[in-house]
């Protein structure tokens, strides 16, 4: 990180299978709100994809996130892998108590193992643009986005237009969607392996077992991860309420305020809403 995302931010690392795993934590560490642990997505990090929520979050409580990392000599990336880096930040921070977990994209399918193998640990569950099972629109995008990788600039328009939703698209230039994500993080060979996961994700027997307080995010114009995967996990987990939001899948960049807001709303009295309430979006 060029410059500290959150005021009091302390930085460390912990080995996990070999592998040094970076993690950042800052906040109120005396809150009454458990710690919210935060897990990004492909090709993220904390920087590029909580920005914005990381510091806004450390204003009530703890906040603990760590920067995904490749295992060096591993052809592949598992669930598991993910998992375990979780799980080692987690014990070497916050070793015990209840914690909160927010995970992002595939970080959200992290979380919702996470979640499902420590039922003991995680209280509250917010899932944003996540999915239990990949199904044959996220291959054939996959496949589309893979063709195009000879031509970068196309690629790049391409990835463009699936990550940002149509109305936010619509109302900018093509130099200003250039400008508005940041470049991608974890390297190319770990992105590779990262996508190679996203292709084969199946976390149907450990949704159903998730006991946490449960928030589901689903954004209206996701064409990476369609709504219709964020409805399943609300109808899959047993105290889940939903949200949703007027944005592509980009949401930490395209809503970062609204998907703030709705988080501290959620984690400050998770049961305000009883299990099975569709939360109407709220903005600030």
């Amino acid at each position: 990180m060029a410059e500290p995302i959150a005021k009091d931010l302390e930085q460390g690392t912990v080995d996990v299978d070999g592998t040094t795993v970076s993690y950042f934590t800052a906040g109120k560490k005396d809150s009454d709100l458990p710690p919210v642990v935060l897990i990004h997505g492909t090709a993220g990090s904390t920087e590029n994809h909580f920005s914005f929520v990381f510091p806004t979050l450390a204003r009530d409580q703890r906040v603990v996130s760590l920067d995904l990392t490749d295992i060096v000599g591993k052809p592949e990336i598992t669930v598991d892998d993910l998992e375990r880096q979780v799980a080692a930040v987690v014990n070497h921070l916050v070793p015990t108590g209840p914690i909160s977990v927010l995970g992002y994209s595939l970080g959200a399918v992290v979380a919702a193992s996470y979640a499902a193998h420590n039922p003991d640990r995680v209280k509250n569950l917010i899932l944003v643009a996540g999915w239990i099972k990949t199904d044959t629109q996220q291959l054939v995008r996959q496949d589309v986005q893979a063709a195009l990788r000879g031509d970068m600039v196309a690629y790049k328009k391409l990835s463009l237009v699936l990550a940002f939703g149509v109305p936010f698209v619509a109302k900018r230039t093509l130099d200003e969607l250039m400008t508005v994500a940041p470049p991608p993080a974890g390297g190319p060979e770990f992105i590779g392996k990262l996508s190679a996961l996203n292709r084969i994700v199946d976390i149907t027997d450990e949704v159903s077992k998730i006991k946490a307080t449960t928030l589901i995010v689903g954004c209206t114009y996701d064409m990476m991860v369609p709504r219709h995967h964020s409805l399943a996990l609300f109808g899959a987990i047993d105290d889940a309420r939903y949200t949703e939001m007027s944005s592509g899948h980009a949401i930490v960049w395209e809503r970062p305020s609204e998907l703030a807001m709705a988080v501290r709303t959620f984690l400050a009295n998770p049961g305000l809403h009883p299990a099975g309430t569709v939360i109407p979006e709220v903005q600030p």
